[in-house]
């Protein structure tokens, strides 16, 4: 074969191996983005290239490959395990193990392409990098995958036809390996690969006997994640029966993992209503000729085995002069880790019901009306893109992608962050499907509630607001841009508010500084109780809250917060919702469950493009941050270490002139730790004593520039650094007498006490230092 069409079939072998790799990459999350998969699959085969500049390129292709070809891919197969713990324990994120597999399998096909100097190596490369493309192909039908999988039919023809013109096929058998016979050695090596084999062969049987097919069989499959074991479990397992935690087990999907499923299934558990009233206790009992229907009060309630009734969705108002939540409350049930989890950067809110106007008189705050139009478009795939915003608004930064997975929601609601821009279910895909309870609500349409195991994948803007312009913020009064109730107050409390929001605002500037300045006046000035109770005969909670307890639950922070700010002219609702804190992270499964107890209250504002942006009041509570590019994070990570730096400038100097001190010194430093160590253990026999001994002096001589030449014994090369030393040393003597028995003499005893063997290293060492070593002139 030519030498130039032997590169050429290598190269291509590369190029099938890449293409396997990226739809591994691909398929492995295909929810992820596909330039982070393609970027992760050219690393990969970047390093690939990078083994094959230190492979050597055989004259004879049709050898077998080396002995070390075997033990570089199984490292590299084991790779994934390795790294696996770690991963886990430094990110919180992890594979299931049929992944780690794969992975493990395109790290083997990668080495071998690295060695397809041998045409053994080639083949098989191209059989793994087949196998890992039919794999990509069943895991997912990604539109990257099928393009993949176009590419790679294309690139497998050329390597076939390749390997046809090269005559490659012929080599299968060589024909001098077919002629040539050989006579077999005198002495023949032991098949110690065979030997162990049925070493283990016959152990594994007997130790089946033993223990017996059953016991074994399940011992067996414990080790496998995916197999349905209920004893040892993968948090990260995907598919199988009762695998763990990240599971839909069974016809039972109701585990909050992120495992996406086609099961719908119905529930009649407790609703939205109940835990309202269980946190922040029921309304104060209005007198009887006032009752009305309010969430969480005293509505009649037909107690039912079947669907929830529509009087218990989250679809009424919401008092704010409630009793408070008991102190006797039973600890949530364990049974489920959440209402539902969260894959993906928090502090995230996600809205259950949206309140637009506030009753003064009545003391609640009155539900936000419904969208007149669902302004859902179909994207692609499941893919649903929300077309109600202005596309002219360009003050965010990078979206930000979560997963939400239902387990136990008490109603129809989609669970959604704030700011969304498009979202998807697995095989959901049509927008008929969905509808709007307020704006930025989203639910099932036709449903009474979520199914468990439903796995919402969003992606929501992210924004700073110290840099939105004054033309983000829409003003109240502004026609057509929102609905009157997102700005009315009643007279009984506005003047008082009026008189807060001027003190506390009057003299900022319009935009995200008035917006703040209430905030932190709420989470600096105020204490958060969520046992306080509002007095059942103060007419209004709002005031009592600002001007006389300055403290209370967090609806109050919410109602407060809005009222300021629809006094400053903007624009604001209170929503109720769920809390994703970040302390709840569970680093074992990488996500952050909610709960029942994470019901959160808290207040929105709505910017010029129709997005309704987060104010977090409650002190104790964030906002999702901003999410930034690589660059603009490098530059953040690169001022923060500027100012630790200034903050700890004398530590880090007298820090700095040790390293430089050290590094300069660092061959005395690492020469007499060598010597330490000789000296705690010098060696069993004075035979070993002597040799560390005279390997420490060759380190020295290495560094001082008189290295022992390549065909030089220890014992000469010492004779001629004592020749070249100005005065007699008779330890030096009596070292290389020693030396020169040691290398060379019988199993006798020499004729010297062996106890003097130490003895004389030890003055050798301490008389031939390394600056004695560097006074000599090199050789």
């Amino acid at each position: 074969m030519a030498p130039e069409m032997s590169r050429l079939v290598r190269r291509v072998t590369f190029v099938l191996l890449a293409l396997s790799a990226a739809a591994v990459e691909v398929a492995a999350i295909d929810t992820r983005a596909v330039a982070a998969s393609l970027g992760l699959a050219a690393g990969w085969v970047t390093l690939a290239l990078v083994v094959n500049l230190f492979v050597p390129v055989p004259a004879d292709s049709h050898r077998n490959p080396p002995k070390w070809v075997f033990p570089l891919t199984l490292g590299l197969a084991a790779a994934p395990f390795a790294v696996e713990p770690l991963r886990r324990s430094w990110t919180g994120d992890g594979d299931p193990l049929e992944l780690q597999m794969v992975f493990g399998l395109r790290n083997v096909g990668l080495g071998l392409a690295a060695c397809g100097g041998w045409f053994a190596c080639l083949r098989l490369a191209c059989v793994v990098s087949l196998f890992l493309t039919l794999f990509a192909a069943v895991m997912t039908g990604h539109p990257a995958v099928m393009v993949i999988l176009g590419l790679y039919t294309a690139t497998g023809s050329i390597w076939l036809m390749l390997v046809y013109w090269t005559g490659l096929r012929a080599v299968c058998v060589a024909p001098e390996r077919a002629v040539a016979v050989e006579e077999l050695p005198e002495r023949q090596r032991l098949p110690w690969v065979g030997l162990l084999l049925l070493l283990f062969a016959v152990g594994g049987g007997l130790a089946l006997a033993l223990v017996g097919p059953k016991r074994a069989a399940l011992a067996l499959v414990e080790l496998i994640p995916t197999s349905g074991g209920t004893g040892e479990t993968d948090p990260f397992a995907r598919y199988g029966v009762g695998d763990g935690p990240e599971e839909t087990p069974g016809d039972d999907a109701k585990a909050a993992g992120m495992v996406e499923t086609e099961k719908m299934i119905e529930d009649t558990d407790r609703s939205l209503v109940d835990v309202v009233s269980d946190t922040y206790g029921p309304p104060h009992k209005p007198p009887a000729d006032q009752e009305r229907m309010v969430a969480g009060g005293f509505a009649e309630v037909i107690q039912s085995d079947g669907k929830p009734p529509d009087n218990r969705r989250p679809n009424r108002d919401f008092d704010t002069s409630r009793t408070g939540p008991k102190g006797d409350k039973k600890p949530d049930s364990r049974a489920a880790r959440g209402l539902f989890e969260v894959d993906g950067r928090t502090p995230l809110h996600v809205r259950l019901v949206a309140y637009g106007g506030y009753d003064a008189i009545g003391k609640r705050l009155i539900e936000a009306r419904k969208p007149s139009s669902r302004s859902i478009e179909a994207e692609g795939g499941d893919w649903m893109r929300l077309g109600q915003f202005k596309s002219s608004a360009n003050w965010y930064r990078e979206d930000e992608r979560h997963r939400l997975k239902a387990a136990d929601m008490a109603d129809n609601l989609v669970p959604t962050p704030a700011m969304l821009t498009r979202f998807r279910i697995n095989k959901v895909d049509k927008p008929d499907y969905y509808e709007w309870d307020h704006d930025g609500v989203l639910a099932l349409a036709g449903r009474k509630r979520t199914p468990p195991g439903v796995i919402v994948t969003t992606d929501c803007h992210t924004l700073d607001p110290a840099r939105l312009p004054d033309a983000a913020f829409v003003r109240a009064g502004a026609a057509g841009v929102t609905a009157p109730d997102l700005c009315e107050m009643q007279d009984a409390i506005r003047p008082e508010i009026d008189r807060l929001a001027r003190e506390w605002a009057g003299d900022r500037d319009r935009g995200w500084q008035q917006i703040e300045a209430v905030v932190t006046k709420l989470r600096t000035g105020y204490t958060f109780d969520p046992t306080a109770a509002t007095p059942p005969d103060h007419p209004a909670p709002v005031l009592w809250f600002l001007t006389e307890s300055r403290g209370g639950p967090d609806y109050l922070f919410a109602t407060a917060a809005a009222l300021l700010l629809r006094s400053l002219d903007y624009p604001t609702r209170v929503c109720l919702g769920y809390y994703a804190a970040p302390d709840a992270y569970d680093q074992q499964t990488a996500h952050t469950p909610v709960r029942t107890t994470d019901l959160h209250t808290w207040a929105e504002v709505r910017l010029q493009d129709g997005h309704w942006m987060v104010v977090e009041p409650t002190p104790g509570y964030a906002v999702l941050g901003p999410k930034l590019p690589l660059s603009e994070r490098i530059l953040q990570a690169l001022v923060a270490v500027a100012a630790w730096a200034g903050r700890h400038a004398i530590e880090l100097f007298v820090t700095v002139a040790a390293l430089v001190v050290a590094w300069g010194r660092r061959r005395a430093v690492l020469d007499a730790a060598a010597v330490g160590v000789w000296r705690l253990w010098p060696g069993k026999t004075w035979r070993e004593q002597v040799r560390r001994a005279v390997r420490l002096l060759e380190r020295r001589g290495r560094w001082a520039g008189r290295p022992r030449g390549p065909r030089q014994t220890a014992c000469s090369w010492l004779r001629g650094v004592r020749s070249d030393a100005s005065e007699h040393d008779p330890d030096l003597d009596r070292l290389i007498r020693m030396s020169e028995w040691a290398a060379y003499a019988p199993e006798v005893s020499p004729p010297w006490d062996e106890a003097d063997a130490v003895v004389v290293c030890r003055r050798v060492l301490e008389g031939w230092t390394l600056w004695r070593w560097q006074q000599l002139s090199p050789s």
